[in-house]
């Protein structure tokens, strides 16, 4: 337990008040509220979905149920969706749109037997068989014919591995990793989605377009704080 009279965060609430922030945790010295907005906080700004305790020495990961307790109802609902996003992006028959700045990906339960996929985001066509742009006036076996002579091979390779940066346009490919990329000239950016990096580090995930699956909603009043901050960082 903790030998803190106060919340570790706010400094304000008494020792009663203090919990753990997960069930792996063996110090209690931050209080709900502020667990809360650090679960919100983290959600909101980390591309990989993990939340961790608060305190520096202890970095313990919560747990689903952890944020369960902890989260109100509108918070842990948020935390979920972006649980199932990341777990549907893991399944075999998942595949992301092809156009550069859409974002989206979901299931395609039919597989090759229909390949024709269209984005429930911008209605964009793509090939779940081949994993591009959809190949039109083509079945996908001469489209395979197609490749063997040469014709498109590396057409499609540039569809499939890059993108243009969105600051200065040279072709990007990306080889693993998470997909905050940072281009030669500077600039960095999602992947998936193309939002520039600046605003959504200091500013939150809600700064990815809303077809992203690292989008997570936010509060208006908190656009409406992140837009007198940006006006004033032009100034």
């Amino acid at each position: 337990m903790s030998n803190n009279e106060h919340c570790l965060i706010c400094r304000s609430a008494s020792e009663t008040d203090l919990v753990k922030a997960s069930s792996g945790c063996d110090h209690a010295d931050s209080c709900k509220s502020c667990l809360e907005k650090h679960i919100e906080s983290q959600c909101n700004t980390k591309v990989a979905l993990q939340v961790t305790c608060p305190k520096p020495s202890c970095r313990k990961e919560l747990g689903y149920h952890d944020i369960r307790k902890l989260a109100q109802k509108q918070l842990f609902e948020r935390y979920d969706n972006l649980l199932l996003r990341h777990a549907i992006r893991k399944l075999p028959d998942f595949r992301w749109c092809k156009v550069a700045n859409c974002g989206w990906g979901q299931e395609h339960t039919t597989g090759d037997d229909e390949p024709v996929m269209t984005c429930h985001a911008c209605n964009a066509k793509s090939c779940f068989t081949h994993d591009v742009p959809w190949h039109t006036n083509m079945t996908c076996d001469e489209f395979d014919e197609s490749l063997k002579k040469g014709d498109n091979a590396t057409r499609v390779y540039y569809e499939q591995h890059t993108k243009s940066c969105p600051e200065c346009k040279e072709a990007i490919e990306k080889n693993d990793g998470c997909d905050h990329m940072t281009c030669r000239c500077g600039h960095e950016f999602c992947w998936l989605c193309l939002s520039p990096f600046r605003k959504i580090s200091r500013y939150g995930n809600h700064h990815h377009e809303r077809t992203c699956q690292y989008y997570a909603d936010y509060t208006p009043e908190s656009d409406e704080a992140d837009f007198e901050l940006m006006e004033e960082e032009d100034v």
